[in-house]
């Protein structure tokens, strides 16, 4: 015979399934990431941000989105802008907060109308390269330091 701890005396931790799209599911107690069905109309699809146009405060064009980064918690931490160059050749890559983009949707459409920072071409000119992370510790990191120890994520077999 099986024996299984009872919960009647206690009180229930777990919120009853939500019908709001995204939202996590339930299912015998134990909550499970729930699925996405829909784009929210804030919700920007990263093929479309990857390519796109930045603009500065001035309306000028400084460069494209060239990547975005994901952090280990599902965060998008940071968008890569490649600035300078003519056609990927010589181009430098400068990573700014995700947050400091400020994207438009063109009315009645779910087309990127414009993004623009506050930055200009010659503040992202001046500042540091952007350095994708090696795990043979070949590239430098930007505006961080590394302690030593190693991190897992739940992102695990994911191309970096």
């Amino acid at each position: 015979m099986l024996a299984a701890p009872s919960f009647a005396q206690q009180p229930s931790t777990h919120a009853a399934p939500s019908a709001t799209p995204g939202a996590a599911a339930t299912h015998n107690g134990a909550a499970k990431p729930g699925f996405v069905q829909n784009q929210a109309p804030q919700d920007w699809r990263g093929s479309k941000l990857v390519g796109a146009s930045v603009y500065g405060p001035d309306n000028q064009s400084i460069g494209e989105i060239s990547d975005v980064i994901v952090d280990g918690t599902g965060k998008v931490k940071a968008a890569v802008i490649g600035v300078g160059g003519f056609l990927g050749v010589g181009q430098k890559d400068v990573a700014v907060p995700f947050d400091a983009l400020s994207i438009t949707r063109r009315q009645n459409s779910a087309t990127i109308d414009k993004i623009t920072v506050a930055y200009t071409k010659d503040d992202l000119n001046k500042a540091p390269k952007f350095a994708y992370y090696e795990p043979n510790g070949s590239s430098q990191t930007t505006g961080s330091s590394s302690t030593g120890t190693s991190t897992t994520n739940s992102g695990a077999g994911m191309k970096r």
